[in-house]
Protein backbone atom coordinates (compact mmCIF):
# COMPACT_ATOMS: atom_id res chain seq x y z
CA UNK A 1 0.00 0.00 0.00
CA UNK A 2 1.27 3.61 -1.25
CA UNK A 3 0.45 4.96 2.39
CA UNK A 4 3.21 2.56 3.91
CA UNK A 5 5.74 3.19 1.30
CA UNK A 6 4.99 7.31 2.18
CA UNK A 7 6.23 6.07 5.98
CA UNK A 8 9.74 4.07 4.65
CA UNK A 9 10.29 6.57 2.48
CA UNK A 10 10.14 9.27 5.09
CA UNK A 11 11.86 7.44 6.87
CA UNK A 12 15.12 7.50 4.54
CA UNK A 13 14.49 11.31 4.82
CA UNK A 14 14.88 11.40 8.52
CA UNK A 15 18.36 8.84 7.79
CA UNK A 16 19.77 11.24 5.21
CA UNK A 17 19.13 14.67 6.77
CA UNK A 18 20.65 12.88 10.44
CA UNK A 19 23.47 12.22 8.65
CA UNK A 20 23.85 15.42 6.53
CA UNK A 21 23.43 17.24 10.28
CA UNK A 22 26.72 14.98 11.49
CA UNK A 23 28.44 16.64 8.60
CA UNK A 24 27.30 20.26 9.33
CA UNK A 25 28.09 19.86 13.06
CA UNK A 26 31.57 18.23 12.38
CA UNK A 27 32.61 21.92 10.27
CA UNK A 28 31.21 24.01 12.79
CA UNK A 29 33.05 22.22 15.73
CA UNK A 30 36.64 22.13 13.75
CA UNK A 31 36.08 25.95 12.60
CA UNK A 32 38.79 26.64 14.93
CA UNK A 33 41.48 23.86 13.39
CA UNK A 34 44.12 24.82 11.20
CA UNK A 35 44.15 23.77 7.99
CA UNK A 36 40.58 22.00 7.98
CA UNK A 37 38.57 21.47 5.06
CA UNK A 38 34.99 21.63 5.22
CA UNK A 39 32.70 18.92 3.67
CA UNK A 40 28.74 18.94 2.63
CA UNK A 41 26.61 16.56 2.03
CA UNK A 42 25.16 15.24 -1.58
CA UNK A 43 21.96 13.27 -2.04
CA UNK A 44 20.54 10.76 -4.35
CA UNK A 45 16.68 10.05 -5.11
CA UNK A 46 16.47 6.19 -4.29
CA UNK A 47 15.57 3.49 -7.10
CA UNK A 48 11.42 4.44 -7.91
CA UNK A 49 9.03 1.98 -8.46
CA UNK A 50 6.00 2.23 -10.87
CA UNK A 51 2.45 2.57 -9.23
CA UNK A 52 0.64 0.86 -12.31
CA UNK A 53 3.92 -1.57 -13.70
CA UNK A 54 4.56 0.89 -16.40
CA UNK A 55 7.40 3.07 -16.88
CA UNK A 56 7.16 6.81 -17.30
CA UNK A 57 4.93 9.33 -14.97
CA UNK A 58 4.00 5.72 -13.23
CA UNK A 59 7.29 5.96 -11.40
CA UNK A 60 6.69 6.47 -7.55
CA UNK A 61 10.18 7.31 -5.45
CA UNK A 62 11.17 5.10 -2.71
CA UNK A 63 13.07 7.97 -1.38
CA UNK A 64 16.45 9.57 -0.50
CA UNK A 65 19.95 8.90 0.32
CA UNK A 66 23.45 10.86 1.44
CA UNK A 67 25.47 9.02 -1.77
CA UNK A 68 29.07 11.39 -1.28
CA UNK A 69 30.41 13.56 1.37
CA UNK A 70 32.50 15.77 -0.58
CA UNK A 71 35.26 17.99 1.13
CA UNK A 72 36.35 21.58 0.00
CA UNK A 73 39.65 21.70 -0.57
CA UNK A 74 39.29 25.87 -1.07
CA UNK A 75 42.27 27.76 0.55
CA UNK A 76 41.30 29.14 4.18
CA UNK A 77 42.41 32.72 5.33
CA UNK A 78 46.00 33.24 6.70
CA UNK A 79 46.90 34.54 10.10
CA UNK A 80 50.11 35.65 10.88
CA UNK A 81 51.81 34.05 13.90
CA UNK A 82 55.05 34.86 14.23
CA UNK A 83 56.05 31.36 14.94
CA UNK A 84 58.77 29.91 12.31
CA UNK A 85 57.13 26.43 11.90
CA UNK A 86 53.67 27.56 11.53
CA UNK A 87 53.81 27.07 7.93
CA UNK A 88 51.01 27.52 5.41
CA UNK A 89 50.78 26.97 1.92
CA UNK A 90 49.58 29.82 -0.51
CA UNK A 91 48.29 28.02 -3.58
CA UNK A 92 48.09 24.57 -4.40
CA UNK A 93 49.77 21.06 -2.44
CA UNK A 94 49.37 19.18 0.75
CA UNK A 95 52.63 18.59 3.02
CA UNK A 96 53.95 14.99 3.29
CA UNK A 97 54.04 13.34 6.61
CA UNK A 98 55.57 9.95 8.02
CA UNK A 99 54.29 8.47 11.04
CA UNK A 100 56.73 6.08 13.28
CA UNK A 101 55.51 3.41 11.61
CA UNK A 102 56.57 4.52 7.76
CA UNK A 103 52.86 5.15 6.65
CA UNK A 104 52.58 8.31 4.65
CA UNK A 105 50.03 11.26 5.09
CA UNK A 106 49.23 14.14 3.45
CA UNK A 107 47.73 17.52 4.93
CA UNK A 108 47.47 21.43 4.57
CA UNK A 109 47.40 21.88 8.63
CA UNK A 110 50.63 23.78 9.11
CA UNK A 111 51.08 24.11 12.82
CA UNK A 112 54.43 21.98 12.91
CA UNK A 113 57.15 21.87 15.78
CA UNK A 114 60.71 20.57 16.69
CA UNK A 115 60.88 17.34 19.45
CA UNK A 116 63.65 16.44 21.32
CA UNK A 117 65.73 14.67 18.63
CA UNK A 118 65.35 18.08 16.57
CA UNK A 119 62.87 16.59 14.37
CA UNK A 120 60.39 18.58 12.44
CA UNK A 121 56.50 17.33 13.65
CA UNK A 122 53.07 18.19 14.03
CA UNK A 123 50.99 17.85 16.92
CA UNK A 124 50.44 14.05 16.38
CA UNK A 125 54.35 13.82 16.21
CA UNK A 126 54.42 12.74 12.40
CA UNK A 127 57.83 13.91 10.98
CA UNK A 128 57.43 16.61 8.27
CA UNK A 129 59.24 15.31 4.70
CA UNK A 130 61.65 17.16 2.68
CA UNK A 131 64.05 17.01 0.18
CA UNK A 132 67.68 16.62 2.13
CA UNK A 133 70.70 19.05 1.94
CA UNK A 134 73.90 17.13 1.98
CA UNK A 135 76.94 18.80 3.85
CA UNK A 136 77.72 21.89 1.77
CA UNK A 137 74.10 22.50 2.03
CA UNK A 138 73.02 21.67 -1.77
CA UNK A 139 69.71 20.54 -1.96
CA UNK A 140 69.34 16.51 -3.58
CA UNK A 141 66.45 15.01 -4.67
CA UNK A 142 66.44 12.09 -1.54
CA UNK A 143 63.37 12.84 0.27
CA UNK A 144 63.27 12.31 4.05
CA UNK A 145 62.34 13.51 7.68
CA UNK A 146 63.46 17.18 8.03
CA UNK A 147 65.86 17.12 11.19
CA UNK A 148 67.75 20.44 12.10
CA UNK A 149 71.46 19.72 13.13
CA UNK A 150 72.67 21.70 16.04
CA UNK A 151 76.23 20.77 15.54
CA UNK A 152 78.88 23.32 14.72
CA UNK A 153 80.38 24.74 11.61
CA UNK A 154 83.88 23.97 11.25
CA UNK A 155 85.47 27.04 10.78
CA UNK A 156 87.52 27.72 6.87
CA UNK A 157 90.71 29.07 6.49
CA UNK A 158 91.13 32.42 4.26
CA UNK A 159 92.65 32.08 1.48
CA UNK A 160 91.71 35.20 -0.61
CA UNK A 161 91.14 38.84 0.16
CA UNK A 162 89.75 41.13 -2.17
CA UNK A 163 90.09 45.29 -1.62
CA UNK A 164 88.35 48.22 -3.68
CA UNK A 165 89.43 52.03 -3.22
CA UNK A 166 91.87 54.54 -4.49
CA UNK A 167 95.06 55.64 -3.26
CA UNK A 168 95.39 59.95 -4.18
CA UNK A 169 97.06 60.64 -7.13
CA UNK A 170 98.07 63.80 -5.64
CA UNK A 171 99.74 62.77 -2.59
CA UNK A 172 103.33 63.60 -1.92
CA UNK A 173 105.91 60.98 -1.63
CA UNK A 174 107.33 60.94 2.06
CA UNK A 175 110.81 61.32 2.23
CA UNK A 176 110.62 59.35 5.89
CA UNK A 177 111.92 55.90 6.12
CA UNK A 178 109.45 53.78 6.07
CA UNK A 179 108.45 52.40 10.06
CA UNK A 180 104.68 51.21 11.22
CA UNK A 181 104.93 53.85 13.93
CA UNK A 182 105.76 56.65 12.15
CA UNK A 183 102.08 57.79 10.27
CA UNK A 184 104.19 60.35 7.89
CA UNK A 185 106.56 57.55 6.66
CA UNK A 186 103.65 56.35 4.72
CA UNK A 187 100.54 57.85 2.95
CA UNK A 188 97.37 55.30 3.28
CA UNK A 189 96.75 52.00 5.64
CA UNK A 190 93.98 49.80 5.50
CA UNK A 191 93.43 46.50 7.93
CA UNK A 192 91.93 43.15 6.91
CA UNK A 193 90.67 40.80 9.68
CA UNK A 194 91.48 36.96 8.03
CA UNK A 195 90.93 33.17 9.77
CA UNK A 196 93.52 30.68 10.06
CA UNK A 197 92.35 26.84 10.14
CA UNK A 198 91.79 26.55 13.59
CA UNK A 199 88.83 29.52 13.36
CA UNK A 200 91.49 32.36 14.99
CA UNK A 201 91.26 35.75 13.71
CA UNK A 202 94.08 37.67 12.64
CA UNK A 203 94.80 41.34 11.46
CA UNK A 204 96.56 42.10 8.13
CA UNK A 205 97.46 45.58 7.73
CA UNK A 206 98.59 46.88 4.64
CA UNK A 207 100.85 50.41 4.54
CA UNK A 208 100.82 52.13 0.86
CA UNK A 209 103.54 54.31 0.37
CA UNK A 210 104.25 56.61 -2.93
CA UNK A 211 107.50 56.83 -3.98
CA UNK A 212 107.25 58.29 -7.23
CA UNK A 213 104.67 59.65 -10.07
CA UNK A 214 102.03 56.59 -10.55
CA UNK A 215 104.38 53.97 -8.52
CA UNK A 216 103.75 53.21 -4.71
CA UNK A 217 105.47 50.65 -2.46
CA UNK A 218 103.14 47.87 -0.47
CA UNK A 219 103.96 46.55 2.79
CA UNK A 220 102.14 43.86 5.00
CA UNK A 221 102.21 43.31 8.84
CA UNK A 222 100.38 40.62 10.42
CA UNK A 223 98.81 40.97 14.26
CA UNK A 224 101.14 43.84 14.84
CA UNK A 225 104.43 42.14 13.76
CA UNK A 226 107.48 43.16 11.71
CA UNK A 227 106.78 44.80 8.49
CA UNK A 228 107.53 43.13 5.19
CA UNK A 229 107.93 44.17 2.07
CA UNK A 230 105.31 43.51 -0.89
CA UNK A 231 105.05 43.75 -4.77
CA UNK A 232 105.49 47.26 -6.21
CA UNK A 233 102.24 48.86 -7.46
CA UNK A 234 102.38 50.68 -10.47
CA UNK A 235 99.42 52.78 -11.99
CA UNK A 236 98.68 53.56 -15.36
CA UNK A 237 97.82 57.46 -16.50
CA UNK A 238 94.10 56.78 -16.61
CA UNK A 239 94.34 55.26 -12.90
CA UNK A 240 94.31 51.75 -13.56
CA UNK A 241 96.70 48.94 -11.96
CA UNK A 242 99.24 48.18 -14.49
CA UNK A 243 101.47 46.20 -11.90
CA UNK A 244 101.50 45.11 -8.18
CA UNK A 245 97.72 43.92 -8.47
CA UNK A 246 98.16 40.71 -6.63
CA UNK A 247 99.89 40.53 -3.46
CA UNK A 248 101.41 37.02 -1.89
CA UNK A 249 100.68 37.31 2.11
CA UNK A 250 103.04 34.31 4.02
CA UNK A 251 101.91 35.06 7.65
CA UNK A 252 103.59 32.57 10.74
CA UNK A 253 101.19 31.58 13.36
CA UNK A 254 101.59 30.86 16.44
CA UNK A 255 98.27 29.77 17.69
CA UNK A 256 98.80 25.79 16.39
CA UNK A 257 97.05 26.46 12.97
CA UNK A 258 98.80 25.62 9.70
CA UNK A 259 101.83 28.00 9.24
CA UNK A 260 102.45 29.93 7.62
CA UNK A 261 99.17 30.83 5.90
CA UNK A 262 99.00 32.26 2.46
CA UNK A 263 96.93 34.75 1.80
CA UNK A 264 96.65 35.86 -1.84
CA UNK A 265 95.06 39.47 -1.40
CA UNK A 266 93.86 41.48 -5.07
CA UNK A 267 94.31 44.66 -5.36
CA UNK A 268 93.46 44.95 -8.83
CA UNK A 269 90.47 46.82 -7.82
CA UNK A 270 92.58 50.07 -6.70
CA UNK A 271 92.72 53.14 -8.80
CA UNK A 272 94.89 56.17 -8.38
CA UNK A 273 92.64 59.30 -9.03
CA UNK A 274 92.28 62.37 -7.65
CA UNK A 275 90.40 62.30 -4.40
CA UNK A 276 91.61 61.14 -1.37
CA UNK A 277 92.74 57.45 -0.28
CA UNK A 278 90.36 55.17 0.79
CA UNK A 279 88.33 51.78 1.12
CA UNK A 280 85.16 50.89 -1.11
CA UNK A 281 85.05 47.25 0.09
CA UNK A 282 86.74 44.70 1.37
CA UNK A 283 86.13 40.79 1.69
CA UNK A 284 87.49 37.46 2.35
CA UNK A 285 86.99 33.81 2.29
CA UNK A 286 87.11 32.41 5.48
CA UNK A 287 85.63 32.32 8.75
CA UNK A 288 85.23 31.26 12.06
CA UNK A 289 83.52 28.20 13.55
CA UNK A 290 79.80 29.11 14.46
CA UNK A 291 77.63 27.31 16.19
CA UNK A 292 73.44 27.38 15.20
CA UNK A 293 71.56 30.77 15.87
CA UNK A 294 68.47 30.81 14.09
CA UNK A 295 66.42 28.83 11.77
CA UNK A 296 64.14 30.47 9.10
CA UNK A 297 62.21 29.08 6.29
CA UNK A 298 61.94 30.81 2.66
CA UNK A 299 58.82 31.15 0.41
CA UNK A 300 60.58 28.06 -1.71
CA UNK A 301 60.44 25.77 1.47
CA UNK A 302 64.02 25.67 2.56
CA UNK A 303 65.23 25.42 5.85
CA UNK A 304 67.67 27.65 6.42
CA UNK A 305 70.22 27.20 9.43
CA UNK A 306 71.96 30.68 10.18
CA UNK A 307 74.93 30.39 12.81
CA UNK A 308 76.35 32.81 15.04
CA UNK A 309 79.59 33.18 12.70
CA UNK A 310 77.47 34.81 9.97
CA UNK A 311 77.25 31.77 7.25
CA UNK A 312 73.75 30.29 6.22
CA UNK A 313 73.33 26.65 5.13
CA UNK A 314 69.87 25.14 3.94
CA UNK A 315 69.33 22.00 5.80
CA UNK A 316 66.30 20.43 3.52
CA UNK A 317 63.71 22.04 1.29
CA UNK A 318 59.95 20.98 2.20
CA UNK A 319 58.30 18.57 -0.44
CA UNK A 320 54.94 19.29 -1.49
CA UNK A 321 52.32 17.01 -3.11
CA UNK A 322 49.61 17.56 -5.24
CA UNK A 323 46.79 15.38 -6.96
CA UNK A 324 44.74 14.55 -9.55
CA UNK A 325 41.28 14.70 -7.86
CA UNK A 326 42.16 15.85 -4.17
CA UNK A 327 38.64 15.09 -3.78
CA UNK A 328 39.40 11.42 -3.82
CA UNK A 329 41.33 11.64 -0.83
CA UNK A 330 40.41 10.00 2.29
CA UNK A 331 40.18 11.69 6.04
CA UNK A 332 42.24 9.40 8.08
CA UNK A 333 42.05 12.14 11.63
CA UNK A 334 44.37 14.37 12.74
CA UNK A 335 44.03 16.86 10.00
CA UNK A 336 45.95 13.67 7.84
CA UNK A 337 44.96 12.74 4.47
CA UNK A 338 45.36 9.28 2.83
CA UNK A 339 46.33 8.78 -1.06
CA UNK A 340 43.25 6.12 -3.02
CA UNK A 341 43.12 4.91 -5.99
CA UNK A 342 40.09 8.05 -6.55
CA UNK A 343 42.55 10.53 -5.79
CA UNK A 344 45.45 9.09 -7.72
CA UNK A 345 48.87 8.77 -7.21
CA UNK A 346 50.76 11.89 -5.52
CA UNK A 347 52.63 14.04 -7.82
CA UNK A 348 55.81 15.69 -5.28
CA UNK A 349 57.99 18.56 -6.00
CA UNK A 350 59.42 21.66 -4.48
CA UNK A 351 57.54 24.87 -3.68
CA UNK A 352 56.69 27.38 -6.25
CA UNK A 353 57.73 24.87 -8.42
CA UNK A 354 55.04 22.72 -11.39
CA UNK A 355 52.07 24.74 -10.05
CA UNK A 356 53.17 24.12 -6.23
CA UNK A 357 52.00 26.84 -3.75
CA UNK A 358 54.75 28.91 -1.54
CA UNK A 359 54.98 29.02 1.64
CA UNK A 360 54.50 31.56 4.10
CA UNK A 361 56.73 30.81 7.52
CA UNK A 362 54.87 32.22 10.66
CA UNK A 363 51.55 31.99 8.81
CA UNK A 364 48.57 29.42 9.36
CA UNK A 365 45.80 28.66 7.14
CA UNK A 366 42.57 28.48 9.31
CA UNK A 367 39.97 26.10 8.59
CA UNK A 368 37.68 27.33 5.02
CA UNK A 369 34.67 26.76 7.10
CA UNK A 370 32.28 29.44 6.13
CA UNK A 371 30.38 29.58 9.18
CA UNK A 372 26.98 31.86 7.91
CA UNK A 373 26.51 29.02 4.89
CA UNK A 374 26.63 26.34 7.47
CA UNK A 375 24.17 28.20 9.53
CA UNK A 376 21.74 28.59 6.79
CA UNK A 377 22.52 24.93 5.59
CA UNK A 378 21.76 23.54 9.33
CA UNK A 379 18.70 25.57 8.87
CA UNK A 380 17.10 23.62 5.83
CA UNK A 381 18.89 20.12 6.84
CA UNK A 382 16.48 20.88 9.88
CA UNK A 383 13.25 22.08 7.63
CA UNK A 384 13.85 18.92 5.57
CA UNK A 385 14.01 16.36 8.87
CA UNK A 386 10.71 18.20 10.40
CA UNK A 387 9.16 17.54 7.00
CA UNK A 388 9.91 13.84 6.43
CA UNK A 389 8.78 13.43 10.02
CA UNK A 390 5.33 15.12 9.21
CA UNK A 391 5.20 12.70 6.58
CA UNK A 392 5.11 10.13 9.01
CA UNK A 393 2.89 10.98 11.40
CA UNK A 394 0.75 12.13 8.35
CA UNK A 395 0.98 8.64 7.04
CA UNK A 396 0.06 7.34 10.18
CA UNK A 397 -3.09 9.44 10.89
CA UNK A 398 -4.08 8.35 7.42
CA UNK A 399 -3.49 4.49 8.20
CA UNK A 400 -5.43 5.62 11.53
CA UNK A 401 -8.44 7.03 8.97
CA UNK A 402 -8.56 3.57 7.42
CA UNK A 403 -8.78 1.51 10.55
CA UNK A 404 -11.66 3.35 11.83
CA UNK A 405 -13.81 2.63 8.81
CA UNK A 406 -14.34 -0.97 10.38
CA UNK A 407 -15.75 1.02 13.47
Amino acid sequence: MGILTSMFTAVTGLSSYGNAMGVIGNNIANIGTAGFKSSRATFADLISSSASGASGGGQVGLGVYMNDVQTNFTQGSMTTTGNTFDLAIDGNGFYLLQNSSGANFYSRAGQFKVDNLGQVVDSSGALLQGYQADTNGNITSTVGGITLSSSAVAPQTTTTATILGNLNSSATAPTAAFSTTDTTSYNFSTGVTFYDSLGNSHQLQLYFRKTAANAWGVYSQVDGGAAVAQTNMTFSASGAVTAGGTQTISAVLTTGATTPQTVTVSLAGLTQFGSASGVISQTQNGFASGTLDKISVDKQGQVVAQFTNGQTKALAQIVLNRFTNPDGLISAGENHFTETVESGAALAGAPTVNGMGQILSGTVEQSNVDLGKEFVDMIITQRAFQANSRAITTSDEMLQELVNLKR
